[in-house]
């Protein structure tokens, strides 16, 4: 469960900090977080991936950081096989960067 905790933002990690087992942290954070399409949200991941810098962190916290926004990632935006699907991602991650620009 430490894992899981210190892969958390804090104010995430404190809403499920307290919950007994691992399996009830996933299955809170997984309603916490059930719109899997969240364009805003999948935005937001890839902007802090390119952010991410080990700085003075050591290797494991950077590590830890980048695996649980890579994990992140992959529950919003698995992968994709269908072209036409993949164009609408693109679409709407341009969409965002304009709006952002």
């Amino acid at each position: 469960m430490t894992w899981l905790l210190s892969s958390l933002e804090e104010k995430i990690s404190s809403s499920v900090i307290f919950l007994p087992t691992a399996k009830d942290m996933w299955d809170t954070l997984k309603v916490m977080h059930e719109n899997e399409k969240n364009p805003s949200r999948v935005f937001e991941i890839y902007e802090r991936l390119f952010e991410l810098k080990q700085g003075d962190r050591p290797v494991l916290e950077f590590y830890s950081e980048l695996k649980g926004l890579t994990n992140e990632l992959e529950m919003h935006q698995p992968s994709v096989t269908d072209a036409a699907t993949l164009r609408g991602i693109v679409r709407i991650t341009q969409c965002q960067s304009f709006y952002l620009a």
